[in-house]
């Protein structure tokens, strides 16, 4: 099995801080029939939370997550691996990163089996352009 490298559009919103919130905003995403392949939320300081998904492939995806409250982030450029689980993967993934003087503005990985998946962000285009070429380079 190979490793596929693609670029990410990542949505982000802003959710209340409270036990509710999460799954009223997943609810409305599910219910408009997303199938989402990353949810990651965090508290962003007392009383209010960050949630960010992808993808959105098509426009009723969008308008869907439009309407729940979230929209495309500009600012953080993404990239997504997916293949084989190997031991030291993310080692192999950051340290050719590093080498290439790249700077993660935030790392998401999970294994499950023989696969794994891991999400980077990058604070510009440019750097995540960069990345997808320095990973496609050394995981092959």
């Amino acid at each position: 099995m190979t490793y596929q490298i693609t670029k990410e559009h990542v949505w982000v919103g802003a959710i209340p801080d409270r036990p509710d919130a999460l799954a009223e905003k997943l609810r409305m995403l599910s219910e408009a029939g997303l199938n989402l392949e990353l949810i990651l939320a965090r508290r962003e300081m007392p009383g209010r939370a960050l949630l960010f998904i992808s993808p959105l492939r098509t426009l009723e995806e969008i308008l869907a997550a439009e309407e729940a409250g979230l929209a495309q982030e500009h600012s953080v450029q993404a990239i997504r691996i997916t293949g084989p689980n190997e031991p030291g993967i993310g080692a192999r993934i950051t340290s050719a990163l590093s080498q290439a003087g790249l700077d993660v503005r935030a790392y998401s990985a999970a294994a499950l089996g023989n696969k794994h998946v891991t999400h980077i962000a990058f604070d510009n285009e440019e750097d995540g352009e960069r990345a997808k070429a320095v990973l496609e380079s050394a995981l092959k």
